[in-house]
């Protein structure tokens, strides 16, 4: 097994371990520093408003993250892409799966109204920006001018999301 091979087996398991123990860690610590409910926190409003927050965050970047994975696609795995994909999600968000596992991960905080797993969203979140710039120093040495107007046109997270529900 190549190098390439290796990296396509087991990184988005070493991610999706990496993700669960974070997310656990977070839950932990919130609870030992005794960070209150979600709807304990901020009180005033109902808990059917946060869960409705959180199933609406979910219907959205669900479908954002695995567009992501589907246009990325086998070659395009873990880095192993001899071509800049520029096409379907990725016309839109430059991370389109760092932008959806940040987002379902608070949006399941919403819904279980767990003010730990939201910070852990937010962290996760921080912790794949700069994940995204280093991989984008990568880009820019492998793709020169070609990733440099990808860039400029091409938001790093969130889609603009008018320009993609204009082209649905």
């Amino acid at each position: 097994m190549d190098k390439k091979e290796f990296k396509f087996i087991f990184a988005p398991v070493g991610v999706a371990i990496g993700i669960t123990i974070f997310i656990t860690l977070s839950i932990f610590i919130s609870k030992k520093l005794n960070i209150q409910k979600l709807s304990e926190l901020i009180s005033f409003v109902p808990g059917y408003i946060f869960i409705s927050t959180g199933i609406g965050i979910l219907l959205l970047f669900i479908p954002i993250f695995i567009a992501g994975i589907y246009y990325l696609n086998r070659r395009g795995a873990v880095g192993q892409s001899d071509t800049l994909r520029t096409n379907g999600i990725y016309r839109y968000s430059r991370n389109p799966m760092y932008i959806g596992v940040s987002m379902i991960i608070i949006g399941l905080g919403f819904i279980l109204l767990d003010t730990g797993v939201i910070i852990g969203g937010i962290l996760w979140f921080i912790i794949t920006f700069f994940q995204c710039k280093r991989e984008e120093k990568e880009l820019l040495e492998r793709f020169g001018k070609e990733y440099i107007k990808y860039k400029k046109s091409t938001p790093m997270f969130l889609p603009n999301f008018f320009s993609l529900l204009r082209r649905i």
